[in-house]
């Protein structure tokens, strides 16, 4: 019985506590001089390098305005066109593993980018994603544990 008191204390406590994966955390950095510059680099320093670009503009959030990749040192620059203002949203994803991922926008209003505007979108971490999923099966596996062992008790 001890053990299996164990065994559920443990399943909850994975379950209850998600945690961010960091060798997978994309971390992203931008400038502004002629374009607006990103850069981004996973939590190890390595580039994230031949990530897919994907820019919408706020006047046509269902069609891509511009789509690029990350070059070596894991780079890209785009200008948002002025006369859209507005919210544009920049997706920087890996096409093989969407786990890497890193989510922004940048706001243009009538006197160009807001650069102070700028933000990440932290409602878009993958990484919490796939926690949240596996909360079903882990309260399903506890609670099978817990069955079996009232069962096994009362015999």
């Amino acid at each position: 019985m001890k053990r299996l008191l164990f065994a559920l204390v443990i399943c909850f406590a994975l379950a209850g506590f998600p945690a961010q994966a960091e060798a997978h955390q994309v971390e992203t950095f931008y400038t502004l001089d002629n374009q607006l510059e990103f850069q981004s680099l996973f939590s190890s320093g390595e580039p994230f390098a031949g990530a897919t670009v994907t820019i919408h503009a706020p006047n046509n959030p269902d069609q891509a305005w511009m789509t690029t990749t990350t070059d070596g040192e894991g780079r890209f620059s785009f200008l948002p066109d002025e006369a859209i203002p507005g919210d544009w949203e920049v997706a920087i994803e890996d096409a093989d593993n969407l786990s890497h991922a890193d989510y922004w926008t940048v706001p243009v209003g009538d006197k160009g980018i807001v650069y102070d505007g700028i933000s990440l979108d932290s409602t878009e971490d993958v990484h919490y994603r796939a926690a949240t999923a596996m909360m079903p099966l882990a309260v399903s596996i506890g609670g099978a544990l817990a069955w079996l062992g009232f069962t096994r008790r009362r015999r």
